[in-house]
């Protein structure tokens, strides 16, 4: 998918790992309740994280990407895991190209259904899924989060 010569593409490591982080830092954990103001997320646990998931980008070719989206697949299910944007770039569908191509990579994958965590601080992402067909199913209050999943049809 090209767009202005920006691109979706799978993760690469080696390029993309930092700007990841980056924007885990600025777009995520601002949101969760699981990282107060004293502690972060190393560098180190999101690496781990992308390595036992299936990653996608978006970014201006061979650069650092603008975008993420992350996904494991567990059983029949599609679980996306992280998605997040730069500021600057939010609001251009970026976000619904990455869901795209996850979901398209879950039906690819035999799943029947997808779903996410999503921090009950960020109404944002969820006015976001909702309009992607999510449903809210439950409240985790351990977490903060709302328990969102949607039907994947071939």
């Amino acid at each position: 998918m090209w767009r202005r010569c920006q691109v979706i593409r799978k993760r690469l490591a080696s390029i993309d790992d930092r700007a990841i982080h980056r924007l885990v830092v600025e777009q995520l954990v601002p949101f969760s309740r699981l990282y107060d103001t004293g502690s972060s997320v190393t560098f180190s646990e999101i690496r781990k994280r992308l390595n036992q998931n299936k990653t996608f980008v978006t970014a201006k070719g061979l650069k650092q990407p603008f975008g993420f989206i992350t996904m494991i697949r567990k059983s029949r299910v599609l679980f996306i895991d992280m998605l997040a944007i730069d500021s600057r770039e939010q609001g251009r569908g970026w976000g619904h190209e990455l869901m795209k191509v996850a979901e398209e990579y879950g039906k690819s994958e035999r799943c029947l259904t997808a779903e996410l965590f999503v921090d009950e601080s960020n109404p944002k992402a969820i006015r976001f899924y909702l309009g992607k067909g999510y449903e809210i199913h439950s409240f985790i209050p351990e977490l903060s989060c709302y328990k969102m999943s949607k039907k994947l049809r071939r």
